[in-house]
């Protein structure tokens, strides 16, 4: 087994006014030695040098690891000394320079990069339903049924027959990965699927009478994927590459919350499991449902997991999320809501304050320019969400404040909007907050693309090919990822 480390970028690209998403590997490198914190962070440093990225970085994303939150918990790279900025040519823009106008942009890009450190999404997503699942012991018998059936369909042939003989051609149950809860589930909502008389039929006729599935355990499977499947569809809204994933991290955990509130009503065989996976919800997210007054936690919130402003920010300038999640899945007196409204206002006004790279071009759009964009599919994890105007008539002047109330209007006004779309269609419209959101909504909420990177060095390094050597391997890994520079 070989050691690697890789590092992605991710960054908005701005064609034409038409941002778009992009995602390149910068480096997948061999990695020797012991894993720790100090060196996953003098790596890192040497790649931030070598790309001349040191002082562009926003946020870096990272699972939740012990040598990888030691890495980059206390700071990013580190600035650098004055002997070596004493090294510097004295002309620094000597190879490229630029006109005062991008070069300003380029210092205040600089200026206010946040160089803070984010969890994994998912993979906290994934501890929470872990934390779950190990608390419920009643799902061990019918746990293990299902996947004593799933391993003689993989392994035997009689049976695989007289599976599709009975169930219909080329049907099969997925196997479980380990490492991958999302995995178990579809093994057990696949089975579940299945007509249970019919199934209990087979196993008996195919000698394998211990493996039939009660009434009561059938119940348990089917209550299962009813609590898991939302967590399975957050996870699936967070991993995305070419798409605006961090505007639905902020609203997926309450939704999840909501969701797991009304499962313990409901709940008849699995209460320890809802109520262990809302414990744990709380805990693993504890910074978000401190931000809308749901958790009273007096702690500095920029310290707690999912605390930074950027979940709510990025939540606001996403048309399909805007403040819906607030009214739905809050739940908090109104005046505490009203509090978390105007403090995310704020934060995106200071925002608009520091300086932005993007200078507006115009003031108000046109008739077509305000014209909806097309309509994209709402994610049934939000479905209760509901589009209302509570801003009553505003007083459309020039004014940031002002901008950003006729933004919420707009979304409040529109059925279905997809994030890129929207913004691409009213940049003009919205001048002052289209930088703001171009650069909160380039986040990616979790390290799915370098777990992407990974998986195609999987499939370089086959046995067939177990020779290549660590620097072929990597470059190989480099051109298939960065195909789309070439």
């Amino acid at each position: 087994m070989r050691g690697y480390l890789g590092v992605t970028a991710h960054f908005m690209e701005m064609e034409a006014r038409a941002p778009t998403l992009k995602s390149l590997l910068l480096r997948c490198d061999r990695f020797t030695g012991s894993h720790t914190g100090e060196r996953i962070h003098e790596k890192f440093e040497e790649m931030c040098e070598y790309f001349n990225i040191r002082h562009k970085l926003d946020y870096i994303i990272c699972d939740n690891a012990a040598n990888m939150k030691k890495a980059f918990t206390t700071s990013f790279p580190s600035e650098r000394s004055e002997r070596e900025e004493t090294d510097e040519l004295e002309n620094a823009a000597l190879w490229e320079e630029l006109a005062d106008d991008f070069q300003e942009d380029v210092d205040a890009i600089q200026s206010s990069c946040r160089q803070q450190r984010l969890q994994c999404f998912a993979h906290t997503l994934q501890l929470v339903v872990r934390d779950g699942l190990k608390e419920t012991k009643s799902l061990n018998t019918p746990m293990a049924k299902v996947s004593k059936l799933c391993s003689l369909l993989h392994s035997t042939c009689k049976i695989k027959e007289a599976f599709e003989e009975t169930f219909g051609a080329n049907r099969s149950i997925p196997s479980a990965v380990s490492t991958r809860w999302n995995s178990t589930l579809c093994l057990v909502d696949t089975v579940t699927n299945l007509d249970l008389q019919t199934l209990n039929t087979l196993l008996e006729t195919q000698g394998h009478k211990e493996l039939c599935l009660s009434t009561r355990e059938w119940s348990q499977l089917n209550e299962l994927v009813e609590v898991l499947s939302p967590f399975l569809q957050a996870t699936d809204l967070t991993q995305g590459e070419k798409v605006v994933t961090i505007s639905a991290a902020l609203p997926c955990v309450l939704s999840l919350n909501s969701h797991l509130m009304a499962m313990q009503n409901t709940s008849r065989h699995l209460v320890n499991l809802v109520k262990t996976l809302q414990v744990s919800l709380k805990q693993r997210f504890q910074g978000i449902f401190v931000n809308v007054k749901m958790d009273h936690t007096p702690e500095n919130t920029k310290t707690l997991p999912f605390g930074d402003a950027v979940y709510m920010m990025s939540a606001l300038l996403d048309p399909s999320c805007c403040f819906f999640w607030l009214e739905q899945d809050v739940h908090a007196p109104d005046e505490a809501k009203n509090q978390v409204k105007q403090m995310i206002m704020d934060l995106i006004l200071a925002e608009t304050r520091k300086g932005s790279p993007e200078k507006p071009t115009c003031e108000t759009g046109t008739d077509e320019e305000e014209a909806a964009a097309a309509p994209a599919k709402v994610p049934r994890l939000f479905s209760g969400y509901r589009k209302k105007n509570t801003l009553g008539v505003v007083d459309y002047n020039s004014s940031v404040q002002t901008e950003l109330m006729r933004y919420i209007a707009h979304c409040s006004d529109e059925e279905e909007l997809n994030c890129l779309e929207f913004w691409k269609k009213h940049a003009k419209t919205y001048p002052r907050l289209y930088p703001v959101a171009m650069r909160a909504l380039s986040v990616p909420a979790t390290s799915a693309a370098v777990e992407r990177v990974f998986s195609q060095g999987g499939l370089i390094m086959r046995p067939h090919r177990a020779r290549l050597s660590a620097d072929t391997l990597t470059s190989l890994i480099y051109l298939k990822c960065n195909v789309s520079l070439m």
